[in-house]
């Protein structure tokens, strides 16, 4: 595998057949180089990285007064192909351990916690430098022709995260591994619901959550091929009884909280309250006038106003969007089969203005790829909000930026230049998907890759395009109801298999 110097070999694993044209192999490859150290949180604003090299320097130097062996590591992160190369930022590390001696560097940490500092016991495996490993990749091959379907699947409501063994049997599926990414940093200050997808997510055909527009998504069973892979765009849109027309903001999450950002309308970035309507990962967007629209999907009733929300509505419908009732109060019932229109702002007055008891809305949607086609057939599953794409017509195309992983300044963000935990899909010129996991954050087992290994890994596996899905203690592959690998949250963790907003599933037909 393209991993680590060249002259250490792949281990190639018994080929294990689950069903006619589905396989598992698992490959290893690698050996410890890495050492433990602990890595210090920024004084100034509690965060990992150092913007300016003469503060880092300054913060080791003053540790090393202390008696601490400090040093300053720098993040420098490949070229991508829509961000240049650079520097993210500075590091400051304190001591270097060898595999064995994690136990030590805890101690270090402890002393240091004890003097005034924060920080983290971190293994330099995870900075993205050269390693020789080692490394865990593991490939189910689905031909063009097998016996299943491949589609997108979620736990018991869209509204809670559930594990992907959970989604398994709930799916009966032979093989699953996680989707997209979700609002994994839900609380107060996020949506609420720690099922809320990251991007669009598709289930035959029907969206179950909005595209952040622009990312990069996996698409199942569509039209003419098993899966492929394109950037995505939904419109979602509603024309009330009058004729009247209202771009729809959101499907099954809450009104004024867009977890990813990449919507319509007026969005802002919480986080700096800068107007976007582009995509960033993990970063919520918020806009005080939305209309959302939610399923049965989400769960039995709606979410009640979110914070600071003033004004709402909301539109009970039936099947054919009927108006049933009009509610002024949000936070009710969702009909079995019905859907329920909820808006906030000058959504809610909307919706008041336009909706009439016994009255029909006409709703309307498309998905379309970078060039503008309509991706969407009977059939679709789609997962988006992981990413970045890695491989396009066999080579490396890897749209960190498309895919909100840089930082306010334009730059690779940590999650593209660090090695982590991956969950990967590629489809071959033979039509055959690869669903793939690596890994990671396990010293001496299995270190991770970095978005460029991905690719690379992806590459030597025979794909022609590929791309991310869900990163870090996300990544889960499960086999007829058995945990095939070793999810961590955290480096030095013990292996949890961590529940998520969704899951790939290959289901025997």
């Amino acid at each position: 595998m393209p991993l680590g110097p060249s002259s250490l070999q792949v281990r190639v694993g018994a080929v294990q057949t689950l069903a006619p044209g589905v396989t598992y192999q698992k490959f290893t490859q690698g050996e410890p180089s890495d050492v433990w150290s602990v890595w210090l949180k920024n004084p100034v604003n509690s965060g990992w990285l150092v913007g300016n090299r003469l503060y880092a320097d300054q913060l080791a130097a003053e540790l090393v007064q202390k008696g601490f062996p400090a040093r300053v590591d720098t993040f420098d992160a490949p070229a991508t192909s829509d961000t240049p190369a650079g520097t993210v930022g500075y590091t400051v590390r304190v001591s270097q351990f060898d595999t064995s001696r994690r136990t030590e560097a805890q101690e270090l940490l402890d002393r240091l916690t004890q003097a005034g500092y924060s920080g983290r016991v971190t293994y330099t495996a995870e900075d993205g430098e050269p390693s020789s490993g080692p490394w865990e990749v593991r490939v189910v091959k689905i031909a063009p022709d097998a016996a299943v379907k491949v589609q997108a699947v979620n736990g018991r409501e869209l509204r809670s995260a559930q594990t992907v063994r959970e989604m398994a049997k709930l799916n009966n599926a032979l093989v699953a591994l996680n989707g997209a990414e979700y609002d994994i940093s839900t609380g107060p200050d996020f949506s609420g619901f720690d099922g809320d997808p990251e991007g669009l997510y598709m289930k035959d055909n029907a969206i179950l959550s909005e595209a952040n527009n622009g990312r990069t998504a996996l698409l199942l069973e569509g039209s003419g091929a098993r899966a492929r892979i394109a950037e995505v765009t939904s419109k979602i849109q509603v024309t009330a009884p009058n004729g009247d027309l209202r771009s729809i903001d959101g499907i099954n999450r809450v009104p004024g909280r867009n977890f990813g950002c990449g919507g319509v309308g007026g969005d802002i970035r919480k986080d700096d309250q800068a107007p976007t309507l582009a995509p960033w990962r993990n970063t919520l967007c918020v806009d005080n006038n939305e209309v959302v629209v939610f399923r049965p999907e989400w769960g039995n009733a709606t979410p009640g106003p979110g914070n600071g929300v003033t004004d709402s509505t909301e539109v009970v419908m039936n099947g054919n969007w009927v108006v049933q009732e009009i509610r002024s109060a949000v936070g009710g019932t969702i009909p079995p089969g019905g859907r329920v229109m909820q808006g906030i702002g000058d959504g809610a007055a909307w919706l008041r203005k336009h909706a009439v008891v016994g009255a029909a809305f006409k709703p309307g949607a498309s998905v379309v790829d970078s060039t503008g086609r309509s991706v969407t057939s009977p059939t679709l599953s789609a997962v988006a909000g992981g990413g970045p794409a890695l491989l396009r017509d066999g080579h490396a195309l890897i749209n960190t930026a498309a895919n909100g992983m840089t930082n306010f300044q334009g730059r690779p963000n940590l999650s593209v230049v660090q090695r982590h935990p991956r969950t990967l899909a590629g489809v071959t010129s033979a039509g055959e998907l690869l669903l793939v996991t690596v890994d990671g954050r396990q010293a001496g087992v299995s270190v991770g890759a970095t978005w460029h290994e991905a690719a690379g890994i992806m590459q030597w596996l025979g794909a022609e395009d590929a791309v991310g899905l869900g990163s870090g203690g996300d990544s889960t592959l499960i086999i007829n109801n058995t945990l095939y690998n070793r999810p961590t949250d955290t480096w030095g963790a013990t292996h949890t298999e961590r529940e998520v907003g969704s899951a790939v599933a290959v289901v025997a037909q």
